[in-house]
Parts: C-alpha cells; sequence; structure tokens
C-alpha cells in the first residue's frame, strides 16, 4: 500500500508540474524517448470524473451492431466508483440497447508511445472491457477483456487490427494470452508499446505479446471502454447485472504530429536541456 501510496504521489507530481518539468521528455525503461505526456490520476482528491474534464470525451451514442443489439454508449455509465473511475456495462432488462461506457481522448494526433492503465477487470459475465489505440477499423491496437472466458481474471486478448485474415483469426495479428497466476480482478498495470515496427504487450511491466503485423501508422485517439452486443462468439451477455470495470489512472507518454522533433529540441534547449524525466 505505501509503494501504491507514493506511485500516485508521483502521478500527482507530473500533472502539477506539467510539460516545464520535462521538456526535454520522458525516457522509460527500454530506453525509447517520448516528446509528450498525458497523465489521468482517478483517485485525485477533486474526483474521477474531474480528472477526465481537460482531455477526455464521455462518450454519448449508439453504435448499431447489425444482428445484435445496439450498444448505447451514455455518460451514466462513466462515474465514480469506490475512489476510482467505473466504466460499466449495466444489467441488460431484457430489450432495448445495451447501455455501457467509454471515454476516449480528444487529441487524435497521437503516433507512437507507451500507453498504461492500473485496473480492475469485471467479473460480471457478458462484456468487453477495453484500452486501445483507435482511428480506424485497420488502424487499430486493443487490450482486451472478455468477463465470459473461463478464466477471465486471468486471460487477455492482444491484437492488431485486422484481427481477421480471410473469415478466421489471424494468428499473426492476434494473442491470446493466459497469464499463469495473474488476478486481473486485482488492480494491476496493463500496457502497450506502440513501436514504428511492433506492439509490444505488458501486465505489471512483464512483456506479455509482440506483434508485428498491422502496427498501426497513422496517428490515433486512446479508448477505454466497457461494452455488449450479445454477440454469442465473442462479448456473451448482456450482462444480468452491471459490470464494472474500475479504473485507478492513465499513463500515455508519446509523440504526436502536433510537436515535431525540432519544435521539441527547441524547447528542451529553451528549457536548459534539462534531464528527461524517468517513467
Amino acid at each position: 500500500m505505501l509503494g501504491l501510496i507514493a506511485t500516485l504521489a508521483l502521478f500527482t507530481l507530473h500533472v502539477q508540474t506539467g510539460r516545464a518539468a520535462c521538456e526535454c521528455g520522458y525516457i522509460d525503461s527500454q530506453g525509447h524517448v517520448w516528446r509528450e505526456a498525458l497523465i489521468a490520476n482517478f483517485t485525485q482528491p477533486a474526483g474521477a470524473l474531474a480528472a477526465l474534464q481537460n482531455d477526455w470525451y464521455i462518450s454519448n451514442w449508439d453504435i448499431p451492431q447489425g444482428s445484435n443489439k445496439v450498444i448505447r454508449y451514455t455518460p451514466n455509465n462513466v462515474f465514480q466508483h469506490n475512489d476510482a473511475l467505473g466504466i460499466k456495462v449495466s444489467g441488460y432488462s431484457g430489450s432495448g440497447p445495451v447501455s455501457s461506457g467509454e471515454v476516449y481522448t480528444l487529441r487524435s494526433d497521437i503516433q507512437y508511445g507507451t500507453f498504461r492503465m492500473r485496473a480492475a477487470v469485471p467479473s460480471v459475465p457478458g462484456v468487453v472491457f477495453g484500452f486501445f489505440t483507435y482511428i480506424s477499423g485497420t488502424q487499430e491496437q486493443d487490450i482486451e477483456f472478455l468477463s465470459s472466458d473461463t478464466d477471465y481474471y486471468q486471460t487477455v486478448h492482444y491484437t492488431n487490427q485486422p484481427g481477421l485474415l480471410n473469415g478466421d483469426v489471424d494468428p499473426d495479428a492476434t494473442k491470446d494470452v493466459v497469464v499463469p497466476g495473474a488476478d486481473f480482478t486485482a488492480f494491476g498495470e496493463h500496457r502497450i508499446d506502440w513501436l514504428p515496427t511492433a506492439s509490444k504487450y505488458f501486465y505489471n511491466q512483464a512483456q506479455t505479446a509482440t506483434i508485428t503485423k498491422n502496427v498501426p501508422t497513422t496517428s490515433s485517439r486512446i479508448i477505454l471502454n466497457v461494452w455488449s452486443n450479445g454477440d454469442s462468439l465473442f462479448s456473451k451477455g448482456p450482462p444480468t447485472a452491471d459490470s464494472i470495470a474500475t479504473v485507478q489512472w492513465v499513463q500515455l507518454y508519446f509523440n504526436s504530429t502536433s510537436l515535431a522533433e525540432p519544435a521539441f529540441q527547441t524547447a528542451c534547449a529553451n528549457a536548459g536541456n534539462i534531464p528527461k524525466c524517468i517513467i
């Protein structure tokens, strides 16, 4: 617990000091340098929804699903929950759209980076919990948890879309990973490293998969959602009771199409070439 408190305090420091403290960027454990950061600490005293205000949208629309049930993203399903951010699918009434929850970054200019969340997955069967980059159906890399999986508490699905090839699962673009001994219903860190030649996936700092096929090349948004459409082959459900993902924080360290390398280097020089912030 002490380690968690210290870590959250560090996140708060990053938010308070802003870019001025890290004008020369952020360096990760792999040696990659990222020019910008977007950090949301949902355990802050002001509350989880306040942490969304400046950098995130809350979705509010319907998404038809063909022969499956309509997904209805509603702001009511993104809420303060147990001193963190709750995103849920509401218990299904038996008819009509499935009330679901989603947040996504205002920025769509993110191109390469390391994207991390500390979360606990839903335990009520019948939903998908996703953390992913997205700009189109062929420029997308996913971390997804299916609460109807038999071992949902230690199974994670990684995909660089499109995940199908000639109608079948493409094993080079999709990795279904069981992490022995894991309990995703407890808080843990899930991470995507989006590099030019590979998408690397991690759980609690340990690398769990690498996908080199269909690596996105286009600037994107970051999305978190919990949804169900009743598809018997994927989400299943909808759930009979509220199915909630709980997120303590999201850390995004990245490059963007809005801050080119020369401008970044100039800003670093103007800041006195201070040391890079270690992440």
